[in-house]
């Protein structure tokens, strides 16, 4: 049997639609004879993806691919923009009269990190009346409504729900027919129906799994577990090493989880951090590096960390609004799941005339938190904590010593403080202590203390056993 027989035999697609689309057979060099799915702009074809009857995929060398069909955002703006995961379903998705549908040019996988091509073409789906995504039913394609919703904020967009045992549109075409496949997309739920909406538990709208961050490092997973859709807060007394702490976890996390993380270190210099994680990743400072060390090293950091600069513009507040677009930011066009803000006071809080700051701080945690849930990514607060009475030796803060409003303990699903302690001798170490778990059987941890020794040559720490009780 042919290729093309095939497409239209097994996969039931129509012979003209594929002449129009320019699908042919032709020979590849690692594959043999394999289907071609021509990837064009303004009609002309610039790049394509071949794939064998067996499932085998290549696509042009050197050629960075938007979305296919994308030429289908320029025309009938009256119509809703379907987006598909793949070549086939998106003919599919044609065949069955939603003419302007497109698809991702390589899937979508869990990690949610293949939104360069949505982004490209954002201004059409945001022009159109409304958007269908209809993936795949998997754990890939569970996460790509939400997402498509988070870039088209504002937009309508709406998820598809195939029958049960069809996994995406052309399963549901073989089966059933391009009727059913119809159906399903006129069946399509809005994500985000204005004001809120109601289901049952058999019905909710597809969200990805709670999933868990962790450092893969003994210390971090014995005090700290940070979940996607969440908020957590960290505290410490000055000079105690909470920023250097923080970033030496997001330094394990993103090795760990194979993330990125963007970093807002507003008392930190961009350079010091970059020597800081340079050292995590080498042993040697920047600056010690040969220049083709250097440039290794800043690929390695480039793909795992985004850092976010601050401009001072006299029409620039950073204030909340500011945050919110640059956090937005951080998770969809940069795909960061763990966001840091080390520290809070160094933002621009602007209460409404006659709010008091404890209300005001209220309601920012909260919106941080609700950014987290939608963004599906990890919010880290670092914020100090108010002024206490010390005496010799200050004592650990905890989340209601955190200052000016008992929100940064009530709100965060997780709670942390670094603090530095001396020994008998008056050597110093780190105490890094547990104070709010949300969720002990998802994140695996429980309140409580551990200590830590800090190599200021590698800025790394090392878990230890302290024989004193210093709590």
């Amino acid at each position: 049997m042919t290729a093309i027989k095939w497409l239209q035999e097994h996969r039931r697609l129509d012979g003209a639609l594929l002449s129009h689309m320019g699908v042919k057979v032709t020979q590849h060099p690692d594959l043999g004879e394999v289907l071609a799915f021509p990837y064009r702009r303004n009609g002309e074809a610039y790049a394509a993806k071949f794939r064998t009857v067996e499932k085998q995929w290549r696509s042009s060398k050197g050629i960075t691919r938007g979305l296919y069909n994308a030429d289908a955002l320029t025309k009938d703006k009256g119509l809703p923009i379907v987006i598909t995961e793949g070549e086939i379903d998106c003919l599919t998705v044609m065949q069955s009269g939603f003419i302007r549908a497109v698809s991702l040019p390589d899937g979508w996988t869990e990690k949610g990190n293949k939104t360069d091509a949505l982004i490209e073409a954002l201004d059409g789906l945001l022009d159109a009346p409304f958007v269908i995504v209809a993936g795949d039913n998997d754990a890939s394609g569970e996460s790509l409504p939400r997402t498509v919703a988070n870039l088209l904020s504002g937009q309508d967009v709406r998820y598809v729900e195939w029958p049960n045992g069809c996994k995406d549109a052309n399963d549901v075409l073989m089966a059933f027919g391009e009727g059913e496949v119809a159906a399903c997309l006129n069946a399509a739920k809005r994500i985000d129906p204005p004001g809120g909406f109601i289901t049952a538990l058999s019905d909710l709208p597809p969200l990805s799994d709670r999933r868990v961050l962790r450092g893969g490092h003994e210390l971090i997973d014995e005090r700290l577990a940070f979940e996607l859709g969440a908020m957590s807060v960290g505290t410490g007394t000055p000079g105690a090493g909470k920023s250097t702490f923080t970033t030496w976890v997001a330094h394990h996390i993103a090795a760990h989880e194979s993330i990125r993380v963007g970093m807002m270190s507003f008392e930190t210099h961009p350079y010091r951090t970059r020597d800081h994680l340079c050292r995590l990743i080498t042993g040697r400072p920047f600056d010690a590096l040969a220049s083709h060390e250097q440039v290794r090293a800043l690929e390695v950091l480039d793909e795992r960390f985004r850092i976010v600069h601050r401009t001072y513009d006299d029409d620039t507040s950073h204030a909340l609004g500011w945050l919110k677009s640059m956090v937005h930011t951080l998770a969809m066009r940069d795909q960061c799941k763990m966001i840091i803000i080390d520290p809070w006071n160094e933002l621009e809080h602007l209460p409404e005339p006659g709010e008091s700051l404890t209300n005001y701080i209220n309601f920012a945690l909260q919106q941080i938190r609700q950014w987290a849930e939608k963004l599906e990514t990890h919010i880290c607060v670092i914020a100090h904590p108010k002024k206490m009475d010390l005496g010799r030796e200050p004592r650990p803060p905890m989340g209601y010593d955190v200052a000016d409003s008992a929100a940064f303990a009530n709100k965060p699903a997780l709670g942390f403080t670094v603090h530095e302690n001396k020994t008998e001798t008056g050597g110093r170490y780190t105490q890094i202590y547990t104070w709010k778990v949300r969720d002990t059987q998802l994140y695996q941890i429980e309140k409580g203390k551990s200590d830590a020794a800090f190599d200021i040559d590698r800025m790394d720490y090392t878990k230890i056993t302290m024989e004193q009780d210093d709590a």
